[in-house]
């Protein structure tokens, strides 16, 4: 994905993932690390950094189906749980999940 781009509006960003804005406000609300900046009038500015957490977010929830819950408990391993319906991928290896424990 090639992000050409300084700031995205909240629903390029959904549009890139094929989601609906909730649900970007939602796990928002959910990821403390996932806080885009905003403009004085209150519009989110998506940075390419907020993008590729966000796609972490799709890989885990909406792809390989993960609750919340199970979506943190990931992140925070920094490792994906495996089961027979999930691929072997280690997102930790290489760094994808340490944004959302304050260092990324």
């Amino acid at each position: 994905m090639e992000l050409n781009k300084q700031y995205y509006i909240i629903s390029e960003v959904a549009d890139m993932f094929g989601v609906k804005t909730s649900k970007i406000r939602y796990w928002e609300s959910q990821f403390p690390h996932l806080s885009p900046k905003r403009k004085a009038s209150g519009t989110r500015k998506y940075t390419p950094e907020d993008i590729h957490k966000i796609k972490l977010l799709v890989e885990l929830i909406d792809e390989k189906g993960l609750t919340i819950e199970g979506a943190k408990l990931a992140i925070n391993k920094k490792g994906v749980p495996k089961n027979e319906n999930q691929s072997n991928k280690n997102y930790g290896s290489s760094g994808s999940c340490y944004w959302l424990r304050g260092h990324g």
